[in-house]
């Protein structure tokens, strides 16, 4: 499996990464999870948030005995300093058994507003979140996002160490390409890691006849670390890293081509 920077953080991601939108089973989780690891992905994300906790707790099945082999990240809604050091981040890691997080996200901070209420230096969540960092609990920042002009305005006022952005040649979800492209710029310049989301837009990429092979070669042609995929089945896991392993750099044209039929 290629491996990218992740940014200023340095560590050498997969440039295919497990999403924790997997299935509600146990098993069936298990086995994805398992399965990946096997095919040399090295970084998971999810978040409280995905099955209330049942992702985080299937993937954690599996972290109890292979928690070594992986860059474990996950997310909380929670925007305010009260509530996530001692319950929301604890029931995080009790879920996925361990007691630490190499990347701990604000998750779908969509707006200005919610971008202030998590970042206000009073009362918002980036200050339990630096208590967490200082007490070795987490190792990493993040922020996560649809939408650019949010995060672009995140990392101009504060020194994350990662943002998880929507990358697909439609710009679903208000993200456009010329502003991700801002977005992607910025970030390159402050050595931000830039892990991909939605790259098939949850299916709906489809719809513009474009592949797999298609979307993932798009993200990966952008100046991203990995692209984060859920997945449903072990059938379309073995798929997607294949599409990822085969990934061939588009130029300007193509990706300008894509963007034009999935927009037509």
């Amino acid at each position: 499996m290629p491996k990218r920077r992740l940014g200023k953080i340095g560590y050498q991601t997969s440039i295919f990464s497990l999403g924790g939108l997997l299935p509600d089973e146990r098993d069936e989780a298990a086995a994805i999870v398992n399965r990946a690891l096997d095919l040399g992905v090295n970084y998971i994300d999810t978040a409280a948030s995905y099955s209330d906790g049942v992702s985080e707790a299937n993937i954690g099945s599996v972290m109890r005995d292979r928690r070594d082999e992986v860059f474990l990240a996950t997310k909380t809604r929670v925007q305010t300093d009260d509530g996530i050091e001692h319950e929301a981040f604890e029931e995080s890691c009790e879920n996925l058994q361990t007691d630490y997080l190499d990347l701990y996200f604000l998750h779908a901070v969509h707006t200005m507003e919610h971008l202030d209420t998590v970042m206000d230096r009073e009362t918002g969540a980036i200050k339990a979140f630096e208590r967490l960092r200082d007490k070795g609990r987490i190792g990493n920042i993040g922020i996560s996002s649809h939408t650019s002009a949010v995060l672009i305005e995140a990392i101009n006022r504060y020194d994350f160490d990662c943002v998880f952005i929507t990358l697909n040649p439609a710009g679903r979800s208000m993200n456009d390409p010329e502003k991700l492209r801002d977005l992607l710029a910025l970030a390159e310049d402050k050595d931000i890691g830039v892990v991909g989301m939605k790259i098939v837009g949850s299916g709906r990429i489809f719809e513009y006849n474009i592949t797999l092979e298609e979307a993932m070669n798009y993200a990966l042609s952008l100046p991203i670390a990995t692209a984060n995929v859920g997945i449903s089945s072990p059938e379309f896991l073995e798929v997607d890293v294949r599409a990822a392993k085969q990934f061939e750099r588009y130029d300007e044209a193509t990706m300008a081509e894509l963007e034009a039929r999935a927009r037509a």
